[in-house]
């Protein structure tokens, strides 16, 4: 279905002012209505798939009213997915009995936020026989959705344990993670040597992954 769009003819039909708080998964998002706005579309989505507004089916937006705005003091919503959110707020009017949204298309109506972090728990652990110059290491991970293998890598290290992806020669999995857990076949390595896990591209996988030692 399209969207009627009609560009935007003044200031007064601008939102502006957009503020956002989030409490655990719990998301309020906050914006100056102004008295020419008879109602608002929300369109979220996915930061990295945010569309130009000409690029967006009607089925991606959501009729909010000023009564519910009211009544919510802002628009209320939860986080239920890993990544960040873009959310954009575009006003609306009707004329003629059509539904027209205003095609406001900059900074003012549209806010970035973050959203959950996916919790992945792994585990080392060493087996070595005495008098042996090599040990058997155990990997095991669990994760509360499934992993692209690019995403995480284990760093092998002699001397003790890495410190960073960069402290010590890094190693790629072969296979991606399903969901639950992971048993990885067993390794093995010199006896001085140690193994840790990191996420495989530092800032950018830690805004939608959580690495946790278990």
């Amino acid at each position: 279905m399209l969207v009627n769009w009609e560009p935007i003819s003044s200031p007064h039909l601008e939102i502006k002012e957009m503020k956002s708080t989030v409490n655990d998964s719990d998301v309020h998002v906050s914006w100056h209505w102004q008295n020419e706005i008879e109602f608002v579309y929300v369109y979220k989505t996915a930061a990295d798939l945010l569309k130009p507004n000409h690029q967006i089916l009607a089925s991606e937006l959501k009729l909010y009213t000023r009564e519910e705005f009211k009544a919510n003091q802002g628009l209320i919503f939860r986080l239920d997915k890993p990544g960040s959110i873009a959310l954009r707020i575009l006003p609306g009017k009707k004329v003629d009995n059509r539904l027209i949204i205003v095609n406001q298309e900059d900074e003012r109506n549209l806010l970035y936020i973050n959203g959950l972090k996916s919790r992945i728990y792994f585990s080392i652990t060493y087996k070595q026989k005495l008098f042996q110059t090599r040990k058997k290491v155990k990997i095991t991970i669990i994760s509360e959705l499934p992993i692209d293998k690019e995403q995480l890598v284990y760093v092998k290290k002699r001397g003790s344990i890495p410190l960073s992806v960069d402290d010590g020669t890094i190693y790629p999995f072969v296979r991606d993670f399903s969901s639950g857990k992971t048993v990885l076949p067993e390794i093995e390595i010199n006896k001085h040597e140690f193994i840790q896990i990191f996420l495989s591209k530092g800032k950018q996988t830690a805004q939608i992954y959580e690495l946790i030692p278990e």
